[in-house]
C-alpha cells in the first residue's frame, strides 16, 4: 500500500505547479545502494530525466521534453520493480503538499483497518 501511495504521490506532481526540486529515491539491499532520481533542469516539470546510479556509474533511463508526468511515472514504476526484487527504498524531495497527502492517506487507511477490526470483534461478541 505504501508503494502505491508513493507512486500516486509522484504522479500527483504532474498536476501541481510547484517549485520543483529533484525527487531522489534511495534503494538498499545488503551493502548495495541504488539511486533513482527524477531530475528537473528548470523550475518546471519539463524537460526532465530519470537517472539511475549504482557503483558502476549513472545512466539516464528515460527523459521527456513534452509529456508532463512521464518521468515521475517511469521512476515510480522502476522503484516498485526494485522493491519487488527485495530492495528497501525511501524517497526524498517530494513537495510538502504531496507528503501531506501521502501521510493523510496512510492515516486514513490505518483508521479504516482499525474500524473494520473493531466492528468485526463487536459482531463476534468480543
Amino acid at each position: 500500500m505504501k508503494t502505491l501511495l508513493i507512486s500516486s504521490a509522484l504522479t500527483l506532481l504532474s498536476a501541481n505547479a510547484l517549485a520543483l526540486e529533484n525527487i531522489t529515491t534511495t534503494c538498499n539491499h545488503g551493502t548495495q545502494t541504488r539511486v533513482i532520481e527524477v531530475v528537473y533542469r528548470d523550475d518546471s516539470q519539463l524537460p526532465c530525466e530519470v537517472q539511475y546510479t549504482k557503483e558502476t556509474g549513472t545512466e539516464t533511463l528515460w527523459s521527456a521534453q513534452n509529456l508532463e508526468g512521464y518521468c515521475e511515472e517511469k521512476a515510480a514504476a522502476f522503484v516498485e520493480k526494485q522493491q519487488s526484487w527485495g530492495w528497501e527504498c525511501s524517497t526524498a524531495g517530494l513537495p510538502a503538499a504531496v507528503e501531506s497527502v501521502t501521510e493523510t492517506a496512510v492515516e486514513a487507511d490505518t483508521e479504516a483497518a482499525v474500524e473494520a477490526t473493531t466492528e468485526a470483534l463487536a459482531e463476534d461478541g468480543v
